[in-house]
């Protein structure tokens, strides 16, 4: 048990400092309502819960793996949040049009493929985890219960930061929502610098 409080902790300290994940929760709020952001909320924990158990069921395999796989990804999500954020600032002046959200279903898919391309994951399943684990012990459930633990406190933390970016748009931004197109796609793109400085 406080092995599971012990992680809650670290948990909450390494969600503390947003990453590419809340950027992109973020944006997607900005850019269109509430509901995108939550759909985008539900990307990154799927992502997040995809990738611990992908790692439970091959954590010997994974363990020495993990980085080299995670690595290809990570060059995904680099382009992709370049490519948001670039979108962003280009239509930032069609914000001021309403959008429907009807035609952009892919919300869910931004958070899950940017959640798998986030460094702070590769650090979390990569030194972190194994930390918490007893090796003595069947390493499968203790992963899936760090998992859920994490997932639970991920879409938490997520949820309130989509609440809290709709909560200023609606009372801040109501006029000129240009300002919000430009931010977010500038807040990606210096999301994607980031990620590739860790790269270099």
């Amino acid at each position: 048990m406080t092995t599971y409080i012990s992680f809650i902790f670290t948990v909450i300290l390494f969600m503390i400092v947003p990453g590419p994940s809340v950027s992109v929760i973020v944006a997607n709020t900005l850019r269109y309502n509430l509901g995108a952001g939550v759909k985008t909320v539900i990307g990154t924990v799927s992502g997040a819960a995809s990738m611990f158990i992908i790692y439970a069921f091959g954590f010997d395999l994974l363990s020495k793996n993990f980085q080299t796989f995670l690595n290809f990804v990570q060059w995904i999500g680099i382009l992709f949040l370049f490519y948001m954020g670039f979108v962003m600032i280009r239509d930032s002046k069609n914000l001021n049009i309403k959008l429907e959200n009807k035609n952009n279903k892919n919300f869910y898919l931004h958070g899950f493929l940017v959640l798998w391309s986030n460094p702070k994951m590769l650090v979390m399943m990569a030194s972190i985890i194994p930390v918490f684990l007893d090796f003595n012990q069947d390493t499968f459930n203790q992963v899936i219960i760090l998992g859920i633990i994490f997932c639970t406190l991920g879409l938490i933390s997520d949820l309130i930061y989509a609440h809290i970016v709709n909560y200023i748009k609606e009372n801040f931004f109501k006029k000129d929502l240009s300002l919000i197109g430009k931010f977010s796609g500038t807040c990606l793109i210096l999301g994607s610098f980031w990620l590739l400085s860790l790269r270099l």
